[in-house]
C-alpha cells in the first residue's frame, strides 16, 4: 500500500484561462489506480527537513517549476533576490502553516503575462501595471527596451554597480516617470483532501523599486528616490488589479490570496531589500486586512560612521571577539542582521579562514557552536557558515524558538 503521502491523483483537463493570458483551469480528482494519457500523478515529498519547511507537491515524479517565482531577472542584486523570495515565504507561513498546507511553485502567472504585467503600459500592452510614458517619451521607450535586453543578456551575472540593473532609463528630453513595480513571485498553498490535492491559497510577492535612475540627453546620471508613501500606495493599486485578474478565472473566486510588497534596495546595497505590506483577500477583487511592516537590513560589522554603531549589535560583537581570539588565523567574520519590529529576528554569519584541515575545521565549529549557544538567545534563527579557499567547510544552524543546535562538517 501507498504512503499516503505517495497517494495518486489523476488531474485532467488542467489549464488556465485569465483575460487573454491565462489557461483555464479545471481540476479533476479521481482514485483510479490507472492514469490515462492526458493525466498525471500528483504527490509530495515523503520527508520534512523542518517543521519551518513546507512539503512539496510533485507532479508525475517531478517538481513543477514555476516561471514567475523563478524569474528575477529584473531584481537588481543577489541580496535582493534572496531577501524577497526569503521574506514572501516568512509572510505565506504566517497565512499558511506549514504544518497544514504544501507548496507548488507558481503556475498560474506564466511568463509572458508576468512580463506584460511587469511592463508599461501601452498601446501594445494595454496590461501593463507601470505608468505610460508621455506621448513625447518615445525615446524613452526604445531606450528602456535597450537597456533591457542588454540586462536579459547579462542576467546570469551579479553586478555590484547600480548603472547595471534593469530598472535604469534613459531619458532624453522627457521628463523622468518612473517603474515602480519590478518583479512578481507567485506561489501556490495546496491542501490534502480525500482525492488528493487541491489548491488552497495563493501567495504573491511585488517587487517595487525604492530609487529610480535615469540619465538625461547631456549623459548626466540622475537618481530619483521612491518614497515609502508611493511604493504603498502603488502596491496597493497593483495588488487589487493582479487579484481582480486572477478573480476572473471562476475557479480562484473564492481562493485566498496573500500580498506582499517589498521595497527593492539599490543594486550597491549587499543585504537586499525589505516588505513593508502584506495583506489578504478572501473573496473579491479588494484585498484587505493591510498590516504594515517594520524591518531593516544590515551588514555588519558596520565601517564607518555613517551607516551605523555596532554598538546596536552587541550579541554579534561578543561573538566575532570570542571566535577571533581563540582562532587567530581567520580571514573575517561579517553577518547580514535582519530586524523586526526593531528586534534581531535572523542573523547569518560567515567565518572565513586560512585553514581546512579536518582537525582544525573540527575545532573550531564546535567553538563556534559553544559561543553561539552561549551568546545568543534563543528567539534568534541563526545560520554560520564556515569557508576557506576550498569552499564551504561547515554549516550550523538553529532555528527560530530552538536552543538546538545542528553542524555539519563538509569534509
Amino acid at each position: 500500500m501507498n504512503n499516503k503521502w505517495q497517494k495518486g491523483l489523476t488531474l485532467a483537463a488542467v489549464s488556465l484561462t485569465l483575460a487573454g493570458c491565462l489557461n483555464n483551469l479545471e481540476a479533476e480528482n479521481t482514485k483510479k489506480p490507472v492514469v490515462g494519457p492526458n493525466q498525471v500523478v500528483v504527490q509530495t515529498t515523503q520527508n520534512q527537513l523542518s517543521s519551518e519547511n513546507y512539503r512539496a507537491v510533485i507532479s508525475n515524479g517531478r517538481y513543477q517549476l514555476g516561471v514567475a517565482s523563478s524569474s528575477d531577472s529584473n531584481l537588481s542584486s543577489a541580496g535582493n533576490i534572496r531577501a524577497f523570495e526569503e521574506g514572501l515565504l516568512r509572510i505565506a507561513k504566517g497565512v499558511f502553516p506549514t504544518n497544514q498546507y504544501f507548496l507548488q511553485e507558481g503556475t498560474l502567472i506564466n511568463l509572458e503575462t508576468m512580463t506584460r504585467w511587469t511592463g508599461r503600459e501601452s498601446d501594445d500592452n494595454p496590461e501593463g501595471l507601470n505608468p505610460r510614458l508621455p506621448d513625447d517619451a518615445e525615446q524613452q521607450r526604445k531606450a528602456e527596451s535597450t537597456i533591457s535586453a542588454q540586462s536579459s543578456e547579462s542576467s546570469q551575472e551579479e553586478s555590484s554597480s547600480a548603472e547595471s540593473s534593469s530598472n535604469d532609463q534613459v531619458i532624453t528630453d522627457a521628463a523622468a516617470t518612473p517603474i515602480y513595480l519590478a518583479q512578481i513571485m507567485e506561489k501556490d498553498i495546496m491542501v490534502e483532501t480525500n482525492d488528493g490535492y487541491s489548491l488552497s491559497g495563493i501567495v504573491i510577492g511585488l517587487a517595487m523599486n525604492s530609487e529610480y535612475q535615469y540619465t538625461d540627453s547631456n549623459n548626466v546620471v540622475h537618481r530619483q528616490e521612491i518614497s515609502i508613501g508611493e511604493m504603498r500606495e502603488r502596491g496597493k493599486a497593483y495588488a487589487n488589479t493582479i487579484v481582480g485578474r486572477l478573480r476572473a478565472t471562476p475557479e480562484l473566486r473564492s481562493v485566498p490570496i496573500s500580498v506582499a510588497i517589498f521595497s527593492q534596495a539599490p543594486a550597491s546595497n549587499v543585504v537586499g531589500g525589505t516588505f513593508v505590506l502584506d495583506g489578504i483577500s478572501r473573496e473579491g477583487n479588494a484585498v484587505t486586512d493591510w498590516t504594515e511592516h517594520n524591518e531593516s537590513r544590515a551588514l555588519l560589522p558596520f565601517v564607518g560612521t555613517n551607516q551605523g554603531s555596532n554598538d546596536q549589535y552587541p550579541g554579534f560583537e561578543e561573538f566575532r571577539t570570542k571566535v577571533s581570539d581563540f582562532f587567530p588565523k581567520l580571514n573575517g567574520i561579517t553577518a547580514e542582521a535582519l530586524n523586526i519590529n526593531g528586534s534581531l529576528a535572523s542573523l547569518k554569519i560567515n567565518i572565513v579562514t586560512q585553514f581546512y584541515d579536518l582537525t582544525e575545521i573540527t575545532a573550531l565549529t564546535q567553538h563556534v557552536t559553544d559561543v553561539a549557544q552561549n551568546t545568543f538567545p534563543e528567539g534568534l534563527d541563526l545560520q554560520v557558515r564556515i569557508e576557506s579557499s576550498e569552499g564551504t567547510e561547515a554549516v550550523i544552524t538553529k532555528p527560530a524558538g530552538s536552543n538546538q543546535y545542528q553542524s555539519q562538517i563538509l569534509k
